[in-house]
């Protein structure tokens, strides 16, 4: 096999990145090469994936490269950016890979912190979980249902699945990159959980991949109108699910902007990523989605992005390309002014 994958076909990069993931591991991440919408560049022994997107000249890896992870299988990586006249940058890496990113020249921007449920940790009993407990209780006496359905899901159920997330999504597109979205091939392939109403009716459900003894809440979609506390009680159950069954910890994903520019030695784009977070909920609920994941997370872990100097702003401008599009970049740029003012920024 060439070590460069210049143009795989659709089916062939998804069934390379999941051979990969089932010999060296993944992620939380790492499934999200099962979307089809990346390109795989493999190390010439085979043992390292980046699963990366292009945009203009970027090419954007998402997070630590599948499989093994060392300075040698980094410089692979960049000779064939230079032979493309591409431009490298990595998005989502972990805290513990830094110091191998800064010895090949990158600068590193924290993008907010992981949140992690560490399972054996995980109990709703006492005065911490009264709140969490009512209402999982009050859901079970109602008689709501849920249920985890393994791979091998029935057109039905995947029908039914897509009339909720086509209700969530109201018509909007859906987003890429660095996120999940709804399409059968892709969700045929986890686990999923969900959350049925007292007539079997599925009012919330997520998708479940596995990561050995980790397991990821992913595509996350809900009906508009839902009784109070419904994805608190979808997550607690996914939570003592996991448990039972095993599962060491349960990621949440990522809260953007978490704990950013909080140190005295923050950078200046880190310090105004801080006035974001705190003035920017027009543009994201960033304090939101933290104080939500807060509920369950008992461990949280930074995540970076790593770029070359001087390729700040093109390679998050080709990133949010990559995630949104460019009419979303388009609505962010009209909204900026309006939260410089707010902090009092001139």
């Amino acid at each position: 096999m060439k070590p460069i994958l210049k143009e795989s076909i659709h089916k062939t990069t998804i069934e390379i990145i999941q051979q990969l993931i089932d010999t060296y591991g993944g992620t939380s991440l790492t499934h999200l090469g099962l979307l089809g919408d990346k390109k795989v560049f493999l190390s010439e022994d085979q043992k390292s994936a980046f699963i990366y997107r292009k945009q203009s000249n970027k090419l954007v890896v998402l997070c630590d490269p599948i499989g093994e992870v060392s300075f040698e299988k980094l410089m692979e990586f960049e000779n064939y950016c230079k032979s493309i006249k591409c431009i490298p940058s990595f998005y989502q890496i972990d805290e513990k890979s830094k110091m191998l990113y800064e010895k090949a020249g990158y600068r590193l921007l924290k993008l907010g912190e992981e949140a992690i449920v560490e399972l054996e940790q995980f109990e709703i009993t006492g005065k911490k979980g009264a709140k969490l407990r009512t209402k999982r209780n009050k859901f079970i006496r109602q008689g709501y249902q849920f249920e985890v359905n393994m791979p091998g899901h029935s057109i039905e159920l995947l029908q039914e699945l897509k009339e909720v997330s086509d209700e969530w999504l109201n018509g909007r597109e859906e987003l890429s990159f660095s996120v999940g979205s709804f399409h059968f091939d892709y969700v045929s392939n986890f686990p999923v959980g969900i959350l049925r109403n007292i007539n079997g009716h599925v009012i919330a459900f997520t998708t479940l991949p596995i990561q050995g003894d980790n397991i990821t809440i992913d595509l996350m979609r809900y009906l508009k109108e839902l009784p109070y506390g419904t994805m608190d009680m979808l997550f607690v159950s996914i939570m003592f699910w996991a448990k039972e069954n095993g599962f060491k910890s349960c990621s949440l994903g990522m809260a953007p902007l978490a704990n950013v520019g909080l140190d005295s030695s923050a950078s200046y784009i880190e310090k105004f990523a801080k006035i974001i977070f705190k003035y920017g909920n027009s543009i994201y609920n960033f304090k939101g989605l933290l104080t939500f994941k807060s509920k369950f997370a008992n461990k949280w872990e930074s995540k970076y992005l790593a770029y070359k100097p001087y390729t700040l702003m093109s390679v998050i401008t080709s990133l949010y390309l990559l995630v949104h599009g460019q009419k979303n970049l388009n609505y962010i740029t009209r909204l900026k002014k309006p939260i410089l003012k707010k902090a009092n920024i001139s």
